[in-house]
């Protein structure tokens, strides 16, 4: 089984040949400007590993922009040409569509030299089957964190207190909604001002249960009809059923990511949909009796039976590290990265962030029993990256989420819905200027 790539954040590239020979200095030392994504794998580990690297190497000075609209500020840097030394760019920049034009640096001749104080290959240090961020065979970034992505989270606590069994199937969604109805409590809390997080949580899944993993093949490959295929109508109309029959929280298609999260961590909804993430992001609201867990979601009665156990893991594209090919401080910066890459800088952010990586012999530091539980789904399962669509048509990709949330808020019919879908697709399919990529999970 291909995986498409492996969710999501940090690190990168290794000593090179034929970098660039222009350089910045700040007081006679060569400043790397590193500009990444602030979400839920947060930059404090990175920003700690830059302070650590910069007292051993005292030429070097490092200079670290993070925000969680730092697309915003990646594009014009893009367009005029003065771009940073590193860039981690989120899951909101069209970072396929730069590498496309050449505006990123190859990696494969940094990852063929030393890892940092160590006599094997940097690419080496890497686990194979979680790194694949390539492009024509080329490594154009490198993730460093493997993420479940939006699976189910739940508090084994609540379920526990209450008798209650997770839900094996859509179906018994409902008869766990009419028993949680009494005590208050929703089944979900949805991000409503985030689309992509029940999109790619609830809606695809759930045409994945529903047609199997061809279904989202075809839609993905673009193939003519497969957006507005019967799985995909399926899966449309149950959503709404869902939101006509109470499982969403009442005003939860006015909420925030975070503020969603937080009335789930307050017990007032059953599940959350969201990467292996979350912990790190909500640290700080999660009660001390929570018992944070993950489930795949449930199957479809009538679905392929050999095809209901597929487990969503998110893309490795915006939360890996790139050099662009006009970066001045290539060379400084390939150096830096390889140490923020090494195995005892990353244990700090599986460790602080409740991460995992794809740095062999960081699983060793796992001490999250949430990200063990998220884990061992994708362990036992075949997996597949619903978030695909987003990191090779990002404009599509917003467009279909957005057309979700009108279908969930009543502005669009079900049918309205996947036809607006297999328009847009078609527009991909026939504008030559977008480059299209093959999907086989």
């Amino acid at each position: 089984m291909k995986k498409v790539v492996i969710f999501l954040l940090i690190l990168c590239m290794g000593t090179m040949v034929g970098c660039s020979s222009k350089s910045s200095s700040s007081g006679g030392k060569k400043e790397i400007t590193v500009m990444m994504f602030e979400g839920g794998f947060g930059s404090d580990w990175v920003k700690k590993s830059a302070d650590e690297y910069m007292k051993l190497h005292k030429d070097v000075k490092i200079k670290i922009e993070a925000s969680p609209d730092i697309h915003q500020q990646l594009q014009p840097k893009f367009l005029s040409g003065d771009v940073p030394d590193l860039f981690n760019p989120g899951p909101s920049f069209d970072v396929q569509g730069i590498i496309a034009s050449g505006e990123v640096l190859s990696l494969n001749k940094a990852l063929e030299s030393k890892a940092y104080n160590k006599k094997e290959k940097w690419l080496d240090t890497f686990n194979q089957n979680q790194f694949q961020v390539k492009m024509d065979d080329n490594y154009y970034g490198i993730p460093s964190v493997f993420s479940p992505g939006y699976v189910w989270w739940y508090d084994q606590k609540l379920f526990d207190d209450n008798g209650w069994e997770l839900p094996k199937t859509w179906e018994d969604l409902y008869k766990l909604s009419a028993e949680a109805k009494k005590k208050n409590i929703s089944v979900f809390s949805l991000q409503g001002k985030s689309a992509g997080y029940y999109f790619y949580g609830i809606y695809l899944p759930l045409v994945e249960r529903i047609g199997g993993i061809k279904a989202i093949e075809g839609a993905f490959n673009l193939e003519k009809g497969a957006w507005a295929s019967e799985p995909f109508l399926k899966a449309a109309e149950e959503s709404v059923k869902m939101m006509k029959e109470g499982l969403i929280l009442d005003g939860s298609m006015a909420l925030s990511h975070t503020e969603a999260q937080t009335l789930f961590f307050q017990r007032k909804a059953l599940f959350a949909m969201a990467g292996t993430w979350l912990e790190g992001e909500m640290k700080d609201v999660i009660p001390d009796d929570f018992k944070l867990r993950a489930i795949n979601h449930p199957v479809w009665a009538d679905g392929p039976a050999d095809e209901q156990g597929y487990a969503p893991i998110s893309t490795g594209w915006g939360g890996a590290w790139y050099i662009p090919k006009k970066a001045k401080n290539q060379r400084e910066a390939i150096q830096f990265l390889k140490y923020l890459s090494s195995k005892d800088q990353v244990n700090e952010m599986v460790k602080s962030r409740g991460l995992a990586s794809v740095v062999k012999g960081t699983e060793e530091a796992i001490q999250s029993e949430s990200l063990k539980s998220a884990l061992a789904i994708t362990e036992k399962n075949k997996t597949y990256a619903p978030t695909a669509i987003n990191d090779s048509y990002p404009e599509f990709a917003k467009n279909i989420t957005n057309a979700y949330q009108s279908l969930l808020l009543g502005e669009m019919s079900p049918k309205k819905f996947i036809e607006y879908m297999e328009k847009k697709a078609e527009e991909v399919k026939k504008d030559d200027s977008i480059r299209k990529l093959k999907y086989d999970f």
